[in-house]
């Protein structure tokens, strides 16, 4: 197994007991490890092939490679997570998101799910929905984060922003302003305890 993961699952187990002891500082120092780990993953992830269009149980089924894949109809966001879930227990560096058939106002739909959360967003379609670019993909996971991060203040509590942002961890995991935003309120939570 490659070191993201062993890093990426030991961070994931004490995120969980920091926040049960409210321990912020130990809390952010998981954090920080799990960043690292999720930054090597996605850098990984970008092996100089362009993006893996997937409609099919099958062709999710014979991946044997790091790589980004793009789930599209008939394949749905629970297939997307349960693909990057498998995946990631097998220690591939991979990114994977749905899109789901474009609306009426020729927008594509991006989907992805956590363990408790679902998150989507619109953006436009890529010029060939058949190859979509590294760049239009790139922006697909930033847009899902973002989606993520500014609803964060419209919560009233730090405790609630935490926990609202640590439940998206699973479904946007390779956002890196996520867990910039995390640590933010880590270091105000540990300032109003001192």
């Amino acid at each position: 197994m490659t070191q993201w993961f062993k890093d990426s699952r030991l961070s994931k187990t004490k995120i969980v007991s920091a926040r049960k002891c409210k321990n912020w500082k130990q809390l952010k120092q998981a954090i920080i490890v799990l960043q690292h780990a999720q930054k090597e993953r996605v850098s990984s992830s970008k092996n100089g092939r362009r993006i893996q269009v997937l409609e099919e149980h099958e062709a999710c089924d014979a991946i044997s490679e790091d790589g980004r894949y793009l789930l599209r109809p008939p394949l749905v966001g629970r297939d997307a997570a349960n693909l990057q879930e498998s995946l990631d227990k097998r220690g591939f560096s991979t990114v994977v998101l749905c899109r789901e058939p474009k609306t009426q106002f020729d927008l594509c739909p991006i989907v992805t799910l956590g363990e408790t959360t679902t998150v989507r967003t619109q953006i436009e379609e890529p010029t060939n929905p058949d190859k979509p670019t590294a760049g239009w993909f790139d922006f697909a996971v930033s847009e899902l984060g973002r989606t993520v991060v500014d609803k964060v203040d419209t919560l009233a509590t730090n405790d609630r922003k935490l926990d609202y942002l640590l439940g998206h961890l699973t479904a946007i995991s390779s956002y890196d302003g996520l867990y910039d935003a995390i640590i933010v309120i880590c270091d105000t939570l540990n300032d109003s305890n001192e």
